[in-house]
This record gives structure tokens, sequence and C-alpha cells, in this order.
């Protein structure tokens, strides 16, 4: 009985055994084309390639009807992961609100002060700027080699030396004024200069364009304190552009300062244009027209000239 029991479990063992014996031809054969089939890879013959490019058509279908299954579970998989990364969005966000409601109030909190000193001591209010939008029309040429042109001019009230800005910072000024149209000055122009106050301690410099992406910053203090990162905004110095325009930052080696302008300069669509005039060429103007008090006498010959050109006898 027992001798009946191993033979049928010796029976049961090579029942098992056989089919494997009979998959190591096949997996051979397989790895056999496999090697072939690489081998073929590597010439590059267009009678292999005809044949690759009909496998893969033929082939096409049957690829896109086994993807149709896993359609769902891609679907399922990118919904979870919209959904994780919203959490993490929302999140950040939360955390960014908060900081921004601290910040809102220290706003409001040193708005007032501002307000109570200027009251005390009755400094003038800033002057509030009227301003256009336009359309950049056109990459401009000639003797500014950076400057475009936007569709408003003479007739939507533009005059020569308005400030250009955009939503991200100043752009430039207005040089050209034409009746429907107007050419802007840009910043990075080698002909720019523009008055400018650097990083909380306000050092003043100037920002000078060079006809490169990074304009530099010149005629800096030698002991300036400045950092990378910094903000560069206008100074309002010379009257040419209002106070507290931004620009950018500070970028570069700090040997040779350079500024990361926030506006990009290669893709302007709309700018705004400041109605801001240059209140030292009013001045100018107005002193240029009026006349010195003494000059209208001296244009008068005196009472006593003929008096005192005539003879003695004569006067006698």
């Amino acid at each position: 009985m027992t001798r009946l029991k191993d033979h049928n479990l010796f029976l049961r063992r090579t029942d098992h055994a056989a089919p494997g014996k009979r998959v190591r031809p096949v997996l051979l054969l397989l790895v056999f084309a496999a090697s072939g089939l690489l081998l073929l890879s590597r010439l590059d013959h267009s009678m292999l390639g005809d044949v690759r490019w009909r496998a893969a058509s033929w082939l096409t279908p049957v690829l896109q009807g086994a993807m149709i299954p896993a359609a769902p579970v891609r679907e399922i998989g990118r919904s979870i992961s919209t959904q994780v990364d919203l959490g993490n969005e929302l999140e950040r966000l939360r955390q960014e609100n908060q900081k921004l409601e601290s910040w809102k109030w220290r706003a409001q909190q040193l708005e007032g002060k501002v307000a109570d000193l200027e009251a005390l001591a009755k400094a003038v209010p800033a002057q509030k700027l009227d301003f256009i939008t336009s359309r950049v029309i056109s990459d401009a040429s000639g003797a500014f080699v950076r400057s475009v042109t936007i569709d408003a001019g003479r007739g939507r009230n533009v005059k020569e030396g308005y400030p250009v800005v955009n939503a991200d910072g100043l752009v430039g000024r207005i040089v050209d004024v034409a009746p429907d149209a107007a050419r802007v000055l840009l910043a990075t122009d080698l002909n720019s200069r523009i008055p400018v106050r650097i990083g909380p301690n306000a050092v003043r410099g100037i920002l000078a364009g060079d006809n490169s992406s990074r304009p530099k910053l010149i005629y800096i203090p030698d002991d300036a304190n400045i950092a990378i990162g910094d903000d560069v905004a206008t100074s309002g110095t010379g009257g040419l552009f209002p106070a507290g325009l931004r620009l950018g930052s500070v970028a570069g080696n700090l040997s040779e300062p350079r500024v990361a302008l926030r506006a990009d300069l290669d893709r302007l669509d709309y700018v705004s244009v400041l109605f801001f005039a240059d209140p030292f060429h009013d001045l100018t103007d107005e002193l240029s027209n009026r006349k010195p008090a003494g000059e209208a006498n001296n244009t008068a010959s005196p009472p006593n000239a003929s008096l005192g050109n005539a003879s003695p006898g004569k006067a006698k």
C-alpha cells in the first residue's frame, strides 16, 4: 500500500515536471528571436524599416483598444493626484492668507501714522496721476535700439517724457509723439538713464541701459550698503519720473551691480501711459517767459539822458 502511494506521488511529481521541460525550448526560442530582432534593429536597411512601420500600423488599433479599459484607471489616478495637489495648494494659500492679513493690519496702522504726520507737518499731498492704456503695435527701429511703438499719440493727450508702465513695473518713457502713435524708449536702451533708490537704505543711483536685458547701476556711493535681491524703484530725483515706480531687484555681481527687471520688455502687449508732467520743465518755461523787473526800465531811455548829452550852453 505504501509503495502504491509512493508510486502515485512519483507520478504526480512527473506530471507537474513535464510541462516545465516543454517550456524550456519555447523560452530558448523566444530569447533567440529577441536576439535576432535586436540584431536586425541595428541594421539600417530600408526593407527592415518598412516592415517595422507596417507592424506598427497593424498593432496601433490593438494597442488603442488595449488602452481603452485602462483609461478610467488613469483618470482616477489623475483625479487623486489633482486632489492631493489641490489640498497642498489650499494649505499653502491658507498660510499665505494669514500672513497677508497680519501685513494688512500692519499697513493700516502705518497708513494712519503717516496720515497723522502729514497733517501735523502740513505736507503737500502726492500728485494723483491719470493714465491711459495703449497697445504695443511694433518694435521701432532707428536711433533708439530698444524701443516700441504704441497706438496712442497727441490725440490722446500723450506728451514727450511721460512714463510708461505695465502690470509688472516701469517700462520706459515717451520720446517721440505723433498724432496717433508714440515711441517708448525702454529702460534697457543705451540712451536710458533713470534715477533710482535701492534697498531699504534708499541708496541713490542711476539705472543705465546698455541694450542688454539687465541694465546696470552706476553712480552708487562707495560706502553704499546694498545686497543682491534689494528692490529698485524710481527715486523721483530730477522730476523725470514719479517716485516709487518699481523696476526690479539687484542682481549679478555687487562690484558691477545690475537690475533684473520685473517687466518682460521682450513680450510687451499692453502698457499704460502715466500723465506725469515734469514740474521742472513747467518751471523753466515759466521763468523763461517771465521778464525780470528791471528789464523794462533798462529798455527805456532814462528821462535825463537828453539833458546829460546836451551842451552846457543849450542847458542854460
